[in-house]
């Protein structure tokens, strides 16, 4: 009888997002080697029933109402499912308690207390859900997407007892080279124009989108400047510190190609105030792009050489010296961007395999 896994993810909707991405990368790896993977979700795509079969796709009910109750019905399902299917293997992504692998992907006290000033409120859903996971203890390794995120949840939840290890994200070479376009045309940028990006899924306030407009007012400069900021989330109350910037300033939607966004940017930036990990910052050194994120940007722990000094502390005369340093030097941006795509390589999901293989091997699951 052929071996079963279950990978647990709540949420298997959008599969450019990473977490979808990384469960579909790992249910097809099981599949490859005769190994049943068994994907339980409230919501799934249908490209992962193309990818790996019906008899992969186990679908949830959904409570009607949003909040800690749907979770809980959730994970109530999961454990239906784990005693009906008997797996050999259970993956979860931060939505359940019994598993043998737990993928942590969000930090939510932390970055609570780094956005808001304060403690994460008792009745708030995810925090909760992380809270029984990470007291309950039942997971034999715990995965955290940067030493960040390791270090506050060993201190924060006492795990010194289990076995967390670190595995930072990764991107698709594939997916960077199918797409060589840029929007310069479409926005009417002209070549000579430098564009500094910042290039995320949503979020502007966890993304410090306010803080990178206030150092944009700042600059001046001869040269041609335009200002690129994508993602899901409200534009409005930022259009009053953006009209203070003396050159463009575009909010655009997220998109499939986010390629195009990259290849449009001379300079990337996260000032965020806390990124788990940050995997626009990846994707964005393996487009050749020089980097400036804030210490608490977790892609920043992969940094060498000339790089680390592109990690800048959220101070607005740091900021604007680095992005100045950049504006003032095509030969510096050239150089810093290929050095960081020889540094984001190393990160590529060629290497996705190996680490999953080795993953499995920790709860002696030999493939």
């Amino acid at each position: 009888m052929n071996s079963k896994v279950i990978i647990s993810q709540k949420d298997l909707k959008n599969l450019r997002s990473g977490v979808p991405r990384l469960v579909l990368s790992e249910a097809k790896y099981l599949k490859s080697h005769n190994i049943t993977p068994l994907l339980v979700s409230e919501t799934i795509n249908p490209e992962y029933e193309k990818e790996l079969g019906s008899q992969s796709v186990q679908k949830t009910f959904r409570w009607p109402f949003s909040g800690f109750k749907r979770r809980l019905f959730y994970m109530k399902q999961v454990e239906k499912k784990i005693k009906a299917l008997e797996p050999d293997v259970i993956i979860g992504h931060g939505d359940i308690v019994q598993q043998d692998i737990c993928f942590i992907h969000n930090c939510v006290h932390l970055a609570y207390e780094k956005i808001h000033g304060k403690k994460i409120p008792k009745d708030h859903e995810v925090a909760k859900i992380h809270e029984m996971i990470l007291t309950e203890k039942k997971f034999k390794i715990l995965v955290c997407n940067s030493f960040m995120m390791k270090n506050d949840l060993e201190t924060r939840f006492e795990l010194q007892d289990k076995e967390v290890i670190v595995q930072y994200p990764d991107f698709s070479p594939s997916e960077l080279a199918n797409h060589t376009n840029d929007i310069r045309g479409e926005l009417g940028i002209a070549k000579e124009e430098i564009v500094i990006g910042l290039i995320t899924s949503g979020n502007f306030k966890k993304r410090n989108i306010k803080f990178l407009l206030e150092v944009a007012a700042s600059i001046k400069t001869n040269k041609k400047i335009r200002i690129l900021i994508t993602g899901k989330d409200k534009s409005e109350p930022y259009q009053d510190l953006a009209s203070k910037v003396k050159f463009p300033v575009h909010f655009l939607p997220t998109t499939d190609d986010v390629t195009q966004y990259y290849n449009t940017c001379d300079i990337f930036v996260l000032p965020a105030l806390i990124e788990e990990f940050g995997l626009s910052v990846l994707e964005a050194m393996a487009c050749a792009k020089p980097v400036i994120v804030s210490p608490t940007v977790g892609c920043s722990e992969i940094f060498e050489g000339e790089t680390k000094n592109y990690i800048t502390e959220l101070k607005h005369d740091l900021y604007l010296e680095k992005i100045m340093s950049l504006i003032n030097n095509d030969q510096l941006r050239a150089s810093l961007g290929q050095h960081n795509k020889e540094l984001a390589f190393k990160l590529s999901s060629t290497h996705q395999n190996d680490k999953f293989k080795n993953l499995l091997a920790k709860v002696n699951f030999i493939i």
